[in-house]
């Protein structure tokens, strides 16, 4: 960031600061009065950036965790959420936990990097020191360039030493720009726990140093413009046209750099996100040069710089700065309605470009319930076409409350009257693509319930992973009968997912059997994805050959129903050409983001069958190492992603020790691989591959054989190392330092 800039946001940030306006008082978080944070507390949470701990409480002095600062961080800077990826990049965050996708966007956006073990730090608190980085880290992101660099000078607490060194220009800059303040008696108190409310009174000082830096950003260039070109009678319905220098040139070409005043060539811009994407989710743009790209219906795409501002005014298109030339810029759908649009881009010399080649489909972003019915005499499923993201659970009626204001009530209905049924918080699980309401007495035979959905407050609306939220159910009846007790539910596994490589083609295809142990890309499992139920038993399945698909068997093995398996992409075909399971082989031509596996249920003595889909995931990225690392005997390679090999038959691994740190050097050691193929005869190491960790451990003999000792070096390689979707490892050798014993 230039000087200019950041001297910019400084003097902004304290005078915004300064005349915010105190919050209306809160009426659902009853503990903030009196703390110091109040006013940004409120504001937060009246934005969605922060939540209570529920029954309204907020909590204002206890410890906030790593993973609960992740989600403001994500919600702050508007991360894109939507794309976790499949594998999680830390161990201690698996994909089922309410932080996942928050932790990963701020992981992908580079940060978040973790202990450096391949944990991210679940249930730690968050140190002020890290709180600073994590802030000042962002607000780097946001401009595009460090802004923390050479600050650490700059530090005068009197226990400036105790701040960690990674951290210390980050604190500087924190403090510089206002974000973060010491302690009275000249401290910082570095390793000091971060409070909740010292969170969001940060938070608070951090979206508008964001915001100031966005502007800044986006109007600096303008001005230096303004400054080097004459003024000029154009009005903003015309882009002008800057003279053209007496060589003809152009400087547009100059990857992103500031226009020069003879800049007359219009930005380049595409669309870089699949279709489609719901609404009020991100799309990612990419343009040539800085400025600012557009969003905008396909079928109206204005050339003026003032028709693309007139739209967005109208809500009809979104805009968003560009910091940077040709990397992805984010911009937020929110508020928009469904249909096709393109992206424009605008350069800082006013330059206005075609519009994208490619355009991208808004989808409305809810979803009905598929069925309302009775799993048995005391359970009623809510049933959608996606899986439901479990952090997000209606509130129930129940007969303590003042007034029925829950999101979700059942009624029942007495003589010609109805009344609510009490009920528990607990009473209501998300389950796959499942809501479960759990009655506190069964039903009796031809019963009448009615059920009402309407959310009351938005953290407890109902949503699909992908975030659509469900739509309001205004006293649905259904009546309890014999029938409902034999009837079988179908529903997604628990975390299921079907990840496909289709740059493998029809050499991989996958088996997709009853018994897979252990998974793999070529061996997978139906029960991992699909669950059959009657009432809350889970019934077995087993591959029928002759039917070409999977029969469904209870306790007594008698046949209840089938399950049948089919695509909706015919680069995805499914064979039958096995007694153990289908084939399933991804083509090299699959390429739609949205392509699913359908899973029908065809019960015996029913003519209605039911059916669940999920969607198909891709895994083209090659795994790489995060963090090789020696300790205390155990040389660790943490991967970001788990990974398999087909060692010994198909991989190969050499782990090599240089005493003086150079590997060309003769005396260098071949602990295990050597060269012509032969394993070292003692026994040095022990090897141990376990999801996203390589760790090989070295024995006491190998100790006593080598020495092993600083400035020494292991150099490991690794051949045919794959991820479970086959993508081999983007890099095959790494060498790894033994630290000198500190005294």
């Amino acid at each position: 960031m230039k000087k200019k800039l950041l001297i910019k946001v400084m003097t902004t940030t304290a005078l915004l600061s300064a005349s915010i306006q105190p919050a209306f008082a809160s009426t659902e978080l009853t503990d903030i009065q009196g703390s110091f944070a109040q006013d940004a507390i409120q504001k937060l949470a009246e934005a969605g950036i922060i939540n209570g701990q529920g029954e309204g409480k907020f909590n204002p002095t206890g410890k906030i965790t790593r993973q609960d600062f992740a989600i403001i961080l994500a919600k702050a800077l508007n991360l894109d959420v939507e794309s976790a990826p499949v594998q999680p990049t830390f161990t201690d965050i698996p994909t089922d936990s309410y932080s996942y996708k928050f932790v990963e966007a701020a992981a992908q956006a580079g940060l978040i990097r973790g202990l450096g073990n391949g944990t991210f730090g679940l249930g730690q608190n968050l140190s002020r020191e890290d709180m600073a980085v994590l802030f000042a880290r962002s607000l780097s992101y946001t401009a595009g360039t460090d802004i923390t660099s050479g600050k650490a000078s700059q530090l005068k607490f009197s226990d400036a030493n105790s701040i960690s060194d990674y951290a210390k220009d980050s604190v500087a800059v924190a403090v510089e720009l206002g974000l973060i303040n010491g302690n009275s008696n000249g401290t910082f108190n570095p390793q000091g726990n971060a409070s909740r409310e010292q969170v969001a009174l940060v938070a608070s000082k951090f979206l508008t140093a964001q915001q100031k830096i966005q502007e800044d950003l986006a109007n600096q260039q303008s001005e230096e413009q303004d400054n080097a070109v004459p003024p000029s009678t154009t009005t903003d319905d015309v882009v002008p046209v800057p003279p053209v220098s007496s060589s003809g040139g152009s400087s547009s070409g100059n990857n992103g750099s500031p226009a020069s005043p003879t800049d007359s060539a219009a930005p380049t811009v595409a669309i870089m996100s699949s279709t489609p994407v719901p609404v009020g989710g991100n799309v990612s743009v990419t343009s040539s040069e800085t400025g600012v790209v557009y969003l905008v219906p396909f079928e109206d795409t204005p050339t003026a710089i003032s028709g693309l501002n007139t739209l967005v005014s109208d809500h009809r298109a979104a805009k968003k700065s560009v910091t940077a030339a040709n990397t992805q810029t984010f911009i937020s759908t929110e508020g928009l309605a469904a249909g096709v649009y393109r992206a424009v881009a605008v350069d800082a010399a006013g330059n206005v470009s075609v519009p994208s080649a490619t355009s991208i489909e808004l989808v409305e972003n809810t979803i009905q319930t598929t069925s309302i019915e009775f799993l048995d005499a005391r359970t009623i499923a809510l049933s959608y076409d996606e899986e439901l993201d479990p952090t997000h659970i209606p509130t129930v009626f129940n007969e303590e409350g003042d007034t029925i204001s829950s999101d979700l009530v059942v009624k029942a209905l007495d003589g010609d009257v109805l009344y609510p049924i009490s009920l528990n918080d607990e009473d209501v699980l998300i389950s796959g693509n499942q809501v479960l309401i759990k009655l506190p007495f069964p039903v009796q035979f031809e019963d009448y319930l009615y059920i009402s959905y309407q959310p009351q407050v938005e953290e407890n609306a109902l949503r699909t992973l992908s975030g659509k939220k469900a739509q309001s159910i205004n006293g649905y009846k259904i009546q309890y009968s014999e029938t409902n007790e034999t009837e079988l539910s179908l529903s997604l596994a628990p975390n299921a997912s079907f990840v496909v490589n289709p740059s493998l083609g029809v050499n991989d295809s996958i088996l997709l059997s009853v018994s897979a142990n252990p998974e793999n890309y070529n061996k997978r499992s139906i029960k991992s994805l699909i669950q059959v139920k009657r009432g809350e038993t889970v019934e077995n399945l087993l591959y029928n050959p002759e039917d070409k698909d999977f029969d469904i068997i209870d306790t007594e093995q008698q046949v209840l129903g089938s399950i049948s398996v089919t695509s909706t992409s015919d680069a995805l075909t499914i064979n039958h050409n096995t007694d153990s399971g289908l084939t399933i082989v991804p083509s090299s031509s699959l390429s739609s983001m949205n392509t699913k596996l359908v899973f029908t249920l065809h019960e015996k003595g029913n003519d209605q069958s039911k059916q669940v889909t999920l969607l198909v995931t891709f895994d083209q990225t090659k795994p790489s190492v995060t963090d090789a690392t020696y300790q205390n005997g155990n040389i660790t390679l943490s991967f970001n992603e788990p990974i398999t090999v087909s060692f010994p038959s198909g991989g190969s691994s050499t782990l090599e020790y240089a005493p003086s740190g150079d590997f060309t050097a003769e005396d260098k050691k071949v602990l295990f691989g050597a060269p012509a193929g032969m394993i070292s005869p003692e026994i040095d190491y022990q090897f141990s591959l376990v999801n996203n960790q390589l760790v090989i451990m070295l024995t006491e003999e190998s100790f006593t054989r080598y020495n092993f000792a600083s400035p020494g070096k292991f150099r490991v390689t690794l051949n045919g190392y794959q991820d479970y979707a086959k993508n081999v490892l983007e890099q095959n050798q790494w060498e790894v330092s033994i630290p000198a014993i500190q005294d």
